[in-house]
């Protein structure tokens, strides 16, 4: 197991406190997608939440054309 794997599963699956239940991910048109470039992308979220860097976007089609 590399690294980002076992930090996503540790972020998702703490010892002790709260654990996520249900959680899809999103592949986008890249079918050839390992777990751990998965869980990099899914680490990389978390720490932009937990230090107040991510960008909130409420409209994630409003770049697609019509």
């Amino acid at each position: 197991m590399g690294p980002q794997l076992e930090a996503a599963m540790n972020l998702l699956f703490p010892a002790n406190g709260s654990r996520i239940g249900n959680l899809k991910f999103f592949r986008g048109v890249s079918r050839e997608v390992t777990a751990e470039q998965l869980s990099e992308q899914y680490v990389s979220a978390e720490n932009q939440i937990q230090s107040r860097t991510a960008v909130l976007v409420a409209d994630v089609d409003g770049d697609l054309a019509d």
